[in-house]
C-alpha cells in the first residue's frame, strides 16, 4: 500500500521524506565502495516518486557530499528544484556547514536551524566536528531549540541531525555517536512536545528510544553498514529512504522504502571507504 495513500492517514497529517547519506562528489563517475553515488542517490528519488509522493516537506539528513564541493552541492540543488517540494538540508561529518551557508540559501533547498510549518517546529542540528567522524552539539544550538519549544508550547517538536544520540549495537559506528547529547537527552526527556528524533550516518534502519520518545536512523541512498558489525562491514541490503506521517496531534507513522536491487559493483568486501 502506498504509504501516502488516502486510506492510510489524515488528509492534515503532514507528508515527508527523508534522504540521507548520499556522499555525492564533484564528479557524477566516483564511486564508493565500488557504487555510483550519483546514480544511487537518483535511483532512490525515482522510487520515492513512484511510491510516495508527493510529500509536503523533504529533509536531506547530512553527508550530502563526500568531498564537500561546491559542484555537488550545486548539482544536488538542481536535481531538487525539479520536484517542486520544499527541501531542508543539515550537515554531516563529510559536509561543511560554512559551505552549506553559502550555497543552501534560497528555495526550495535551503539550510537553516528551524522550521515552524503548521503544527509542527522542526529543528535541523549541527553536529559536524571539524577533522572528526564523530559528532558534537554547538550548545548555543541547543538553547535556541528550547527556547523556541518554550515560546510556541503549541507546537509538536522532531528534531533532525546526522549523527545518532545513542548506540545503534555497532561497536565501530558507535565510536562516532554525539559527543555531548546531554542537553539535548534533557530537553527530549522533560519536553512533551518533542515527539522524536531522525537521523542518518548509521547507513541502516534503526529505531530507539529517549523518555519512551522514538529515534529512527534511515539507510543511505547509496551503501549500507552491516547492523550489529564489530568492525565496518557492508550489508547486503538495497538503498532507500524514510517516509513519515505526522499527524495534527504529535503522532508519528514511519516506514523505509527501499530499491528491488543493490547497487551495481558494490564491494561487499570493502574495508572502509
Amino acid at each position: 500500500m502506498n504509504p501516502f495513500s488516502p486510506d492510510s492517514g489524515s488528509d492534515s497529517d503532514l507528508k515527508i521524506l527523508q534522504i540521507s547519506d548520499m556522499h555525492l562528489s564533484a564528479s557524477i563517475d566516483d564511486q564508493l565502495v565500488g557504487v555510483n553515488t550519483e546514480d544511487s542517490f537518483l535511483s532512490v528519488l525515482k522510487l520515492a516518486q513512484e511510491k510516495s509522493w508527493p510529500p509536503d516537506l523533504i529533509f536531506l539528513t547530512g553527508d550530502l557530499s563526500q568531498d564537500s564541493s561546491a559542484e555537488s552541492y550545486c548539482r544536488l540543488i538542481q536535481h531538487l528544484k525539479k520536484l517542486q517540494i520544499p527541501c531542508y538540508v543539515l550537515p554531516g561529518n563529510h559536509d561543511v556547514p560554512s559551505r552549506l551557508d553559502d550555497i543552501f540559501t534560497l528555495p526550495p533547498v535551503t539550510y537553516q536551524p528551524l522550521l515552524h510549518y503548521k503544527q509542527w517546529l522542526f529543528a535541523f542540528l549541527d553536529s559536524e566536528t571539524p577533522n572528526e567522524e564523530g559528532g558534537t552539539l554547538n550548545e548555543t544550538a541547543i538553547e535556541n531549540l528550547q527556547l523556541a519549544i518554550n515560546a510556541h508550547p503549541d507546537k509538536h517538536v522532531l528534531i533532525c541531525l546526522h549523527h545518532q544520540l545513542i548506540p545503534v549495537g555497532s561497536e565501530w559506528l558507535d565510536t562516532m555517536t554525539v559527543s555531548n547529547p546531554d542537553s539535548l537527552i534533557k530537553i527530549i526527556t522533560e519536553s512533551s512536545n518533542v515527539r522524536g528524533v531522525i537521523h542518518g550516518h548509521v547507513h541502516q534502519t534503526f529505531q530507539g528510544h529517549i523518555a519512551n520518545k522514538p529515534l529512527y536512523g534511515t539507510p543511505s541512498t547509496c551503501f549500507q553498514f552491516k547492523p550489529l558489525s564489530k568492525e565496518f562491514a557492508i550489508d547486503n541490503m538495497p538503498p532507500g529512504y524514510r517516509w513519515l506521517r505526522l499527524s495534527t496531534e504529535g503522532d508519528i507513522q514511519t516506514d523505509v522504502i527501499r530499491l528491488d536491487a543493490m547497487p551495481a559493483n558494490l564491494d561487499q568486501g570493502s574495508a572502509g571507504y
